[in-house]
């Protein structure tokens, strides 16, 4: 799952892949609100963080063939934005959306961002 360029620093919402391990991960029958986006701020300690902002699903997925991966698009909440959380405070994080089935959580592959400050 790419988060390049991530522009959710601004309020801006980005949209993601959704892939695991071991395939494609498809979203179908789920709301938008069985997605949540979690970092884990690898300065400290893996302290995690479950951002507030909304999924927007803008395609299931299918295994095809051809494979066609999941998107959603992800919009930062004000509070995601706040110096005291990951979208607004600097440092480096893993960064992975977490999908809520009816058996569990399922964690989706994750990256590492840097947050930085600019004027």
């Amino acid at each position: 799952m790419g988060f390049s360029p991530f522009p959710a620093g601004d309020g801006r919402p980005w949209l993601h892949t959704f892939s695991t391990d071991s395939s494609a991960f498809l979203l179908t029958g789920l709301s938008n609100s069985a997605i949540a986006l979690h970092m884990q701020d690898i300065n400290n300690n893996n302290a995690l963080y479950v951002c507030t902002g909304t999924w927007n699903i803008t395609n299931v997925g299918s295994l095809g063939p051809p494979i066609v991966l999941a998107t959603a698009i992800y919009t930062p909440s004000a509070a995601d934005l706040l110096s005291t959380n990951p979208l607004g405070k600097v440092g480096v994080y893993k960064v992975y959306p977490v999908v809520t089935l009816s058996t569990g959580a399922v964690p989706m592959d994750g990256q590492l961002i840097q947050v930085i400050s600019e004027p």
